[in-house]
């Protein structure tokens, strides 16, 4: 009898062990804590996708509790959040593929933004019918550092106009200008200047996506070259959470438009327009617009060339800077 105690004991030995084995289970399932760049409640191909992910829980479910700090709005805001310890997020292209071309260990892992949104207004009366009309015009666009103006660049080089870029700030600001006869037309890609065409305002002009190079990426994903090599399993969550954000989104345009309304308090006409024009161009499969996500970051490295935001001798080379296995 004396040998019971030890025997129970000896008995009880895979129980503990399961629990262990349990404990060290839930501490390997706790969530990543790490800064997302991430943030902008301005444009809803930001807070949309953010939105769904904290709200449906897939960051969680991706392994990943993020503080999500703003995005980056320029390549020199890219390289010193980069330069600060912030290990990924979201950015247009143009501003992840200059920052790359100055010296920045940034990668591109995925493409959620395929063609452009952007859209060049005028006042409805005007007698301009094409993006050609724009010769020896003023455009209003948001800053000097921004896509807008990359555009009204782009579109000089491409159609052999001369139009001029006239830097006003937010949409607001423009389409006050453009009332006033300060400026002939300008540049939005929110879903906002759809109000402003729903109430006679605005008049569409053209789609930048009819004159841009494709296929093409708006928007990607980007992770430091040292966490792609030291923390694949924290960059592929994050590229699988931005993906199955996108696909919430194209699975379910009503909770994405009373989304946008909370956003935008907009009326709900606006949202969900805005909501089905932005879902026609995200892509959950993380490639951009075609089905390389390469050629689709190569599309937007020839518009940032043709803009002349970046020097006719930058040169990169794509397959330095894009890194697709996490989209495969």
């Amino acid at each position: 009898m004396r040998f019971l105690p030890s025997l129970a004991l000896h008995g009880l030995g895979p129980l503990f062990l399961c629990l262990a084995l349990g404990a060290s289970a839930q501490q390997a399932a706790v969530p990543a804590k790490i800064k997302i760049s991430a943030e902008n409640r301005n444009f809803e191909w930001f807070f949309l996708i953010a939105d769904a992910a904290s709200e449906q829980g897939i960051w969680r479910k991706h392994g990943l509790d993020p503080d999500l700090v703003p995005a980056a709005g320029s390549y020199a805001q890219l390289k010193e959040q980069v330069a600060a310890g912030i290990k990924f997020g979201w950015v247009n292209t143009a501003e992840a593929l200059l920052a790359r071309s100055q010296g920045a260990p940034v990668k591109i892992v995925a493409a959620h933004f395929g063609e452009t949104i952007a859209k060049i207004y005028s006042r409805p009366e005007s007698p301009m019918q094409a993006s050609r009309d724009l010769d020896g015009k003023k455009i209003g666009v948001l800053a000097a550092t921004h896509t807008s103006y990359k555009a009204v660049m782009y579109l000089n080089e491409k159609l052999g106009i001369k139009a001029e870029p006239v830097v006003l700030g937010n949409l607001g600001n423009n389409v006050a200008a453009l009332k006033a006869g300060r400026i002939d037309a300008l540049y939005s890609a929110e879903g906002a200047a759809l109000g402003y065409v729903e109430t006679g305002e605005l008049r569409t002009l053209s789609r930048l996506a009819d004159v841009y190079p494709r296929p093409y990426a708006t928007v990607v994903v980007w992770a430091t070259d040292d966490y792609v090599r030291e923390h694949p399993q924290l960059v592929r969550g994050f590229v699988k959470a931005t993906l199955e954000s996108v696909d919430y989104l194209n699975k379910h345009p009503a909770a994405a438009s009373a989304m946008y309304q909370k956003q935008t308090k907009s009326t709900r006409g606006v949202a969900d327009r805005a909501v089905a024009e932005l879902n026609a161009l995200l892509t959950s499969a993380g490639r951009g617009s075609g089905n390389d996500l390469a050629a689709s970051v190569a599309g937007n490295w020839k518009f940032t060339k043709e803009s002349g935001a970046a020097p006719a001798e930058a040169s990169i080379a794509i397959d330095e800077v894009v890194d697709a296995r996490f989209v495969q």
